[in-house]
């Protein structure tokens, strides 16, 4: 049969099971290995967005939707060579790998659920990754930031539940690996859309909620925020943009975008997926408040039943091309990036996804793909540059001249 990306999978099963023991090992060694020291200032920061949305619970996400079976059977070049579940030790060795490979940060997914209650069977499980990050042994070799997943089900609309969340966040960004870029901490709203939605298009609301986070986290002793929302990668924001009049968000960013395309039995090329990004990058590069760009790993629903069309996965050349792209952006442009105090810009990009294996953006080893996407990352942007900036109290940057627009603090 042929699988993940078009490309055959199956294999021998000792074949492919040695090439995962050999791979595995080989992260393990370097995962107790000493850290690499701090190196020059970096140009670019790489982070990768993290999916905390694999248990061993029924139901669990790794069962089809339509009889309950495991349907990595039929996509098995998927399966992930560090461990399947979102468990400690799984998140230790992913670290480990991803620091080794050039990677600076995992943007965590969270998604609020009330004390004791649900919003999904199994729902209180999503934010195991945010838990496992903070306890592991290997935290300090990368950073993290989190991103308010408030799609529904996982809306906040009150002032109560708000609270909690900010609890939440705040207790997270006292890890001395949480994510820093000039020396305030990072963190995202998923969708700029839903946010007002939830606040009941109040901007007065919006903002009270956004400083009251913003103020726990100075009276924790924590410094300054800058604090981002979702938005289209084809939707700009220029200076009469409600968001950029508002003034509530200091950045935007993209989590993934998918061409609108007539589905297909055939997968459309990766590159139509590299190029959607690409010219998010063009039509962004002029906004009014800085955007951090996103890559996608990959893009195919298919194991959850999404009618939504499918994408080859990248192989070699088509992920460096990609990668290459990015790079060469984020160097030309003076907006594309998060926000500095001297209002300069921190080249900065995220990529969908370490572990999206159900939608197919998927950075973390894998049956059919080895470690074939942390080897590109760490060829392209260089995987012995030590942790990422802010470890040792300063910021790797090196910036363009300011935005086109004002940003807030």
């Amino acid at each position: 049969m042929t699988g993940h990306g078009g490309r055959d999978v199956r294999g021998d099963a000792s074949s492919w099971w040695w090439r995962g023991v050999t791979l595995l090992g080989a992260l393990l060694a370097a995962g107790l290995s000493s850290p690499p020291a701090i190196g020059a200032e970096r140009d670019v920061l790489v982070g990768v967005n993290y999916f905390a949305g694999w248990w061993s619970e029924s139901p669990s996400k790794w069962q089809d939707t339509r009889d309950g079976h495991d349907w990595l059977r039929e996509y098995p070049g998927r399966t992930p060579l560090l461990g399947q579940y979102n468990t400690q030790d799984v998140m230790d060795r992913e670290i480990a790998a991803a620091a080794d490979h050039g990677v600076d940060f995992f943007a965590i997914l969270w998604y609020y659920n009330e004390p004791g209650k649900e919003r999904e069977p199994n729902a209180r499980l999503l934010n195991r990754g945010l838990d496992a990050f903070v306890r592991s042994p290997n935290a300090r070799r990368l950073k993290f930031s989190v991103e308010f997943c408030n799609e529904p089900p996982y809306e906040v609309t009150t002032d109560e539940q708000w609270a909690g969340c900010v609890d939440t966040w705040v207790s997270a960004m006292r890890h001395p690996s949480y994510l820093r870029v000039g020396n305030r901490l990072v963190f995202k709203v998923h969708s700029w859309h839903h946010f007002m939605i939830q606040n009941g298009h109040d901007i007065d609301l919006a903002r009270r909620r956004l400083d009251r986070l913003r103020g726990a986290a100075r009276r924790a002793g924590l410094g300054e925020m800058i604090i981002g929302a979702g938005v289209g990668a084809g939707e700009a924001i220029p200076g009469g943009h409600p968001l950029a009049r508002s003034g509530l968000f200091d950045f935007t960013a993209t989590y993934m975008e998918v061409p609108d395309l007539k589905p297909a039995d055939a997968d459309y090329p990766y590159t139509r997926l590299a190029a959607l990004a690409a010219r998010g990058r063009r039509l962004h590069g002029e906004d009014a408040v800085p955007w951090m760009p996103y890559l996608p790993a990959g893009w195919c629903p298919r194991p959850w039943h999404d009618p939504r069309p499918c994408f080859a996965a990248p192989d070699r050349n088509d992920w460096k091309a990609a990668l290459t792209s990015m790079a060469s952006d984020l160097r030309g442009s003076k907006h594309l990036g998060l926000p500095l105090p001297d209002g300069t810009t921190q080249r900065v990009f995220t990529i969908y996804a370490w572990n999206e294996f159900g939608e197919g953006g998927i950075v973390a080893p894998t049956r059919g793909d080895g470690a074939m996407k942390l080897e590109g990352i760490q060829e392209v942007f260089g995987g012995d540059r030590g942790r990422t900036g802010g470890a040792d109290g300063h910021d790797r940057r090196r910036t363009h001249g300011p935005p086109g627009g004002p940003t807030t603090n």
